[in-house]
């Protein structure tokens, strides 16, 4: 890592969490949670939810989903024109719809399935590290998928978190994502 906070900012850290959790009622990620989606399913819905809505990319994934009856290895083999024509909904399409064809494919090349539950057992930096080596996968698409889906410590961050992250002092003013 190029930055590492001190024991003050980590202390600053814990309780600004401390002051969430206990205004929100809310606990932190767990590894294995019910709730969670698998780790490919989740990349995938980031990756469609770049530059939309919410509610754009959920209907451009059940969309995929219900196209190819939820799997990949379809969707790794289909068209790319036909993938695109699925993800309309979420708006670019047509740079979404190749970065997911080739980041299944690359997935099966290299692992034997288009499955990205091989993460679970990795470090998170590791982990994040391989996530952000495909193609249209930046840090808070990776982070996404290791919190959301793996209860990995790693926090995805937007021009919204950025900003509060300054305003809270918890980063320094000419700090980059």
């Amino acid at each position: 890592m190029d930055w590492f906070p001190t024991l003050e900012l980590r202390e600053k850290i814990a309780e600004v969490t401390r002051l969430l959790r206990d205004t929100y009622h809310a606990e932190g990620p767990r590894r294995g949670h019910a709730a969670s989606v698998p780790p490919t399913d989740e990349l995938v819905l980031t990756v469609l939810s770049q530059s939309t809505t919410d509610v754009n990319s959920w209907r451009g994934y059940q969309a995929l989903r219900e196209r190819y009856g939820g799997d990949w290895e379809k969707v790794a083999d289909a068209p790319v024109a036909e993938i695109e024509e699925a993800i309309r909904p979420c708006g670019l399409s047509r740079q979404k719809a190749p970065r997911i064809k080739a980041i299944l494919r690359r997935l099966r090349e290299e692992r034997g399935s288009v499955s990205l539950d091989f993460l679970a057992v990795m470090p998170p930096d590791e982990a994040l590290e391989y996530l952000m080596s495909f193609h249209g996968v930046g840090r808070k698409t990776a982070s996404c998928v290791l919190l959301f889906s793996l209860g990995m410590p790693a926090m995805p961050v937007d021009t919204h978190v950025h900003r509060v992250a300054r305003r809270l002092a918890l980063i320094p003013p000419h700090r980059q994502r």
